[in-house]
């Protein structure tokens, strides 16, 4: 099978995947090759990969924000013969999940992220001009959005002791 992941700045291919496992709206999906096509939105924001390597299984996980998920058996090129199952994800934000990933830059992104929140929100109090305070709003909610991105990264690579 064929993995696609991609965000505004980050694109992941991996063949040769044997399972995805993904939460979606109405259940949890398991995906192997020749899966029916399918589409959902992707609801904990967690994504699995499988691939057995060497006799050895391997697991990736994935972040999501705001993640949109595709199964389609017809593959990139639909005019190929052999029909590779592909999962397609089309993300707002990514981040992969794995052992090598050390919680201290984790915790440091989240840091930064936070305190750029806390000093336009300090920023949007000082303000009265209504006409900054649109402009402001919108770069709060940005801030906000991926301030709380960061906390959810934070929080999974604690509690499955990844570290």
């Amino acid at each position: 099978m064929l993995f696609l992941l991609s965000t505004p700045e980050y694109n992941k291919i991996q063949s040769n995947i044997s399972k995805v496992r993904v939460h979606l709206r109405n259940g949890v999906a398991e995906i192997y090759e020749q899966h029916q096509d399918l589409i959902g939105k992707v609801e904990n924001n967690l994504v699995e990969i499988e691939n057995i390597f060497e006799n050895r299984i391997e697991k990736c996980f994935f972040i999501l924000q705001d993640a949109v998920f595709i199964v389609s058996t017809q593959g990139l090129d639909p005019t190929n013969e052999s029909k590779e199952t592909s999962i397609y994800i089309y993300a707002k934000n990514a981040k992969e999940i794995n052992s090598s990933i050390k919680i201290e830059d984790i915790s440091k992104e989240y840091e930064a992220k936070k305190s750029a929140f806390e000093k336009e929100l300090q920023n949007l109090e000082n303000t009265q001009d209504n006409s900054k305070n649109t402009a402001i709003n919108s770069k709060l909610l940005i801030l906000k959005n991926d301030m709380d991105f960061s906390q959810k990264a934070l929080k999974f690579i604690k509690d499955f002791n990844f570290t």
